[in-house]
């Protein structure tokens, strides 16, 4: 009995692995929570198996150009109700450290732990072409994800906390 007990939690393990290593799935382990490590990528990384000298976190890597997004213009032009104060900072962190983090990484640079599996590499907050995107374009994108990638939808978080996401990630391009 006690030998069933002991292979079914080896199996659960495994399976939870599995599960983080697929992708943002918007678990994050206890050490990102906390603000443990992060690496000094920027933009999209190499595939899997070649990796990048480190860089100088102030030296910007080669950038991915613009991306169409496909948001419609009336989306893109909506302007964020929400003031990016202290409170909604810390709501968005909040957030980002649950949701995010696992893909993006803990500066937003698209180094998170599940990065290195994913393809397309997830989006680099500091990014030149990031950083031209609109209010209402990363609301749009976290409302409804990005085709191809892995990047999911967020439409189940409140409109109220999409906003304190959205000022949150602008912190990354100061």
């Amino acid at each position: 009995m006690r030998r069933n007990y002991v292979l079914w939690s080896v199996l659960a393990a495994f399976m939870l692995v599995g599960l983080l290593l697929s992708g943002c799935t918007g678990v994050s382990t206890a050490a990102e929570d906390a603000g443990a490590g992060s690496a000094d990528g920027e933009g999209v990384s190499e595939p899997v198996g070649e990796t990048e000298p480190e860089q100088d976190l102030e030296e910007p890597m080669e950038e991915v150009g613009p991306k169409d997004y496909g948001v419609p213009a009336d989306d893109a032009n909506v302007v964020n109700p929400i003031p990016a104060d202290e409170t909604s900072l810390q709501r968005g962190e909040e957030l980002y450290k649950k949701s995010c983090i696992d893909c993006h990484g803990e500066e937003g640079r698209g180094d998170g732990l599940a990065a290195a599996n994913l393809n397309p590499q997830p989006a680099a907050f500091r990014a030149e072409h990031v950083k031209e995107l609109s209010d209402g374009e990363l609301f749009y994108i976290i409302t409804y994800g990005i085709e191809g990638s892995a990047m999911q939808a967020r439409g189940f978080f409140d409109e109220e906390r999409r906003w304190h996401l959205v000022n949150y990630l602008r912190t990354f391009q100061e």
